[in-house]
């Protein structure tokens, strides 16, 4: 079972400098949460990040599980040291200490979950591939095959639609009280052709301007969807 997790105003700590190390704080670039990474030597993005002020760097050696009592608070751990026994330790002493979710790629046993090989669409699509944590190497080879697939499929127009889905839906819970109601809206602006042209033609600001209105409309013709 893939879960995506709500990392929002988290706490989360990455131990590791390497190639895998980078990609997880890739991934979590997107999330909005607060990222710390420990590691005697990082990858050159990860340095970047830190200089951009993206994540908080702590250059250090790391002998044991001493370092964890500088964080008063923690809510998820990604172990990707090349130390397989130092990973499940920090894992161990993470659960136990922050009560946390807790990860490490070469120890699914004691992870709480697997990391699935993802492919991000300019930050509107995630689609994860898992194996469970059978094979990540299959799961990455998978995500190569697939990613180019996916992202030809994958429209700009699709894009806009799920970014204009997303601010009417703000929008019609502010106003309209039931669920079924707010779908209807959302399921008629989905196909509503002038909104689509102007999606199709880039002009966003136009499309919700016009998809507004419509919401205005639809509460004219639907006066018990408050």
């Amino acid at each position: 079972m893939i879960v995506d997790l709500n990392l929002i105003g988290k706490r989360v700590l990455v131990i590791g400098g390497g190639i895998e190390s980078s990609r997880k704080v890739e991934a979590l670039l997107s999330q909005q949460c607060e990222i710390f990474v420990v590691a005697e030597k990082v990858e050159k993005s990860i340095k970047n990040y830190s200089k951009e002020g993206k994540i908080l760097l702590d250059l250090k050696r790391i002998d044991d599980i001493g370092f964890l009592n500088n964080y008063k608070q923690l809510d998820l751990i990604l172990a990707t040291s090349d130390d397989p026994v130092l990973n499940r330790k920090i894992l161990i002493a993470g659960k136990e200490k922050y009560g946390c979710y807790v990860y490490a790629a070469d120890d699914p046993q004691v992870s709480d979950f697997s990391h699935p090989s993802v492919i991000n669409i300019k930050d509107t699509v995630q689609i994860g591939i898992s194996t469970g944590g059978r094979s990540p190497l299959m799961g990455k080879s998978l995500r190569k095959t697939l990613e180019p697939l996916i992202k030809i499929s994958i429209s700009d127009l699709i894009l806009m639609q799920i970014n204009l889905q997303d601010q009417l839906r703000t929008e019609a819970k502010k106003i309209i009280s039931s669920v079924a109601n707010r779908k209807k809206f959302l399921t008629e602006l989905l196909v509503d052709v002038r909104v689509n042209q102007f999606l199709e033609d880039k002009k966003f600001s136009m499309a919700r301007k016009l998809a507004v209105e419509r919401l205005t409309s639809f509460l004219k013709k639907n006066p018990n969807a408050f």
